[in-house]
């Protein structure tokens, strides 16, 4: 679903968005609707839920064997995210079969990030836990850290076209964050993840999987 920036900007008023991931395995057998509708219907469905407020859903394709749509939603409320999840299944339930999903809020949201770039075809996301003691680190030190961290992706000779989301989700989904990059390329984006892997904060994460990979899906 594409939405202008400027009519994002002009009601991007809140200090959070709330985040939602969707992955549906397809099921068409006897259904009369294709991929092509499918995907359609689906934007017309989103169109019809912005006029209840800030909305984006993103539609990718997936080769994952648990996943072969996944949606990436944003909205201004929970209450919206609900509204076009209940919509969805009402119109789509006996095509899609939801695999996982996952809810999130992503504070201080940066509202070019909500306009589509056609050179980000695709997605990766996974949830992420840490270990409980990097919570009783003193906060001059986990700062170090994540300043390494960030250093390290950042001067990555790889990291062009990556567009990265951290998203919160204490208390309200099994791990404590979502993260979300939309990418221009799969290698690229892989190396840099390779490269990640000297960083000093890899010593307090405990689970980063499943893992989501997808293709943003035609029409979108």
């Amino acid at each position: 679903m594409s939405i202008s920036l400027k009519s994002i900007v002009g009601r991007f008023k809140m200090e959070e968005l709330f985040v939602s991931l969707h992955c549906f395995k397809i099921c068409f057998n006897d259904s009369k609707i294709d991929r092509k509708e499918l995907t359609e219907r689906i934007n017309e469905l989103a169109k019809k839920t912005s006029n209840e407020g800030m909305f984006v859903c993103r539609q990718y394709l997936s080769i994952k064997h648990n996943a072969d749509l996944i949606l990436f939603n944003m909205a201004e409320s929970f209450d919206i995210l609900l509204s076009f999840k209940e919509e969805l299944m009402k119109l789509f339930g006996n095509v899609l079969n939801e695999t996982y999903s996952y809810l999130s809020i992503y504070e201080h949201p940066n509202a070019s990030y909500m306009k589509e770039d056609s050179r980000l075809k695709y997605i990766v996301a996974y949830p992420v836990k840490k270990d409980p003691k990097w919570y009783l680190l003193e906060e001059k030190e986990q700062n170090r850290i994540t300043k390494e961290h960030v250093n390290l992706a950042v001067n990555d000779p790889n990291n062009e076209n990556i567009r990265s989301y951290t998203t919160y989700s204490f208390a309200i989904d099994d791990y404590e964050f979502l993260v979300i990059y939309e990418v221009e390329s799969l290698a690229k984006w892989m190396k840099v993840a390779r490269n990640l892997r000297k960083a000093e904060a890899r010593n307090w994460i405990t689970v980063e999987s499943p893992v989501f990979v997808g293709k943003k899906a035609v029409n979108v």
